[in-house]
């Protein structure tokens, strides 16, 4: 072919002429609290990016909510606190998998706090776990795990939990019920522990972490499509989510590198906007190689069996999937 009549020479591809390659999305359910910080850090730090991947958030009102749709892959990820939901729906053959850590009370932490009315310890009249006979006592939602803690330290005093009144208030309205005194206690997390000692309503008597060191107060799970027919996928997303988790505890456990900015992120991304008073909060610890605290994970599922919410007991060496974390 004569030269004159050639086409132009094709031009190799570059940086700024190349199709990007198109993002893989991962379906994560959030409650939106400081403990989803990883997330947005692996998404604005590029982290998912440089594995193929970005997230598509679906918020819910309670970590229990994402059991259904993760089972039915119409989720990839949730975290949240191993309640009867999860344990029931792997009882019933739905593979979800508990990953890696999500929220732990490690000692010397106090993100989750068991509080009691200021007037009643600023007065005697609770001492010890002794003084709960006859008192309320407000969980957020019936039967939440951290209750087990306190059932387990009413009856080493003698009390039975049938002794105590249990209410069920949200985390906000805990703070008015110990105002109007129709609650004497409960367990807490940030930011309602600063708030309600800023406003001289409550203290946080007993950190979590002292309750039981390393109590595994929330985990990240995997649907069972994800983990099993999107298993290259869920490796990377596990890879960009701990590269968050080291960033996050680096700011609040670390050199501090990064707080800023991470309080910012949280400024966006939780119900508190006030930057001054993230800054006075206790963090919530995560684990930054992902460990999950089976022994933790064991306590739990007996006391749930003992109050007959679960209907048999799972074999949590094969519920928690280490691969991912490795």
């Amino acid at each position: 072919v004569p030269p004159e009549s050639a086409g132009p020479a094709p031009v190799p591809p570059t940086a700024s002429t190349a199709t990007p390659r198109a993002l893989e999305i991962v379906r994560v359910g959030t409650i939106l609290n400081a403990s989803d910080a990883p997330f947005y850090i692996a998404q604005e730090r590029g982290y998912l990016r440089e594995e193929g991947l970005d997230i598509e958030v679906t918020q819910f009102d309670g970590a229990q909510r994402a059991i259904v749709p993760l089972g039915a892959d119409q989720l990839d990820v949730a975290a949240g606190g191993p309640g009867p939901g999860l344990f029931n729906a792997i009882q019933r053959g739905i593979a979800i998998r508990i990953v890696a850590d999500r929220s732990r009370a490690a000692p010397g932490t106090r993100f989750n706090c068991l509080v009691v009315r200021k007037s009643l310890l600023d007065s005697g009249a609770i001492r010890s776990f002794a003084d709960f006979r006859g008192r309320v006592f407000a969980e957020n939602v019936p039967g939440v795990l951290t209750t087990s803690l306190v059932e387990r330290e009413l009856r080493r005093a003698g009390v039975s939990p049938q002794e105590v009144t249990f209410v069920t208030l949200p985390f906000p309205d805990m703070l008015s019920a110990f105002a109007n005194e129709v609650a004497d206690a409960g367990v807490q997390v940030e930011p309602f522990i600063t708030l309600g000692e800023q406003r001289g309503l409550s203290q946080c008597w007993k950190p979590t972490s002292e309750l039981q060191p390393n109590f595994q107060i929330a985990v990240l799970l995997y649907g069972p499509a994800f983990a099993e027919q999107r298993t290259d996928t869920a490796r990377r997303f596990m890879v960009a989510y701990l590269r968050g988790v080291r960033d996050y505890h680096r700011a609040f456990f670390g050199d501090g590198q990064g707080r800023a900015a991470v309080l910012e992120l949280l400024t966006r991304i939780t119900p508190v906007r006030d930057i001054a008073l993230l800054e006075r909060l206790a963090p919530a610890w995560i684990d930054p190689d992902g460990e999950v605290a089976l022994e933790s994970l064991r306590d739990v599922q007996r006391w749930y069996l003992e109050r007959g919410e679960l209907t048999g007991e799972i074999d949590l060496e094969r519920a928690v999937d280490r691969s991912f974390v490795e």
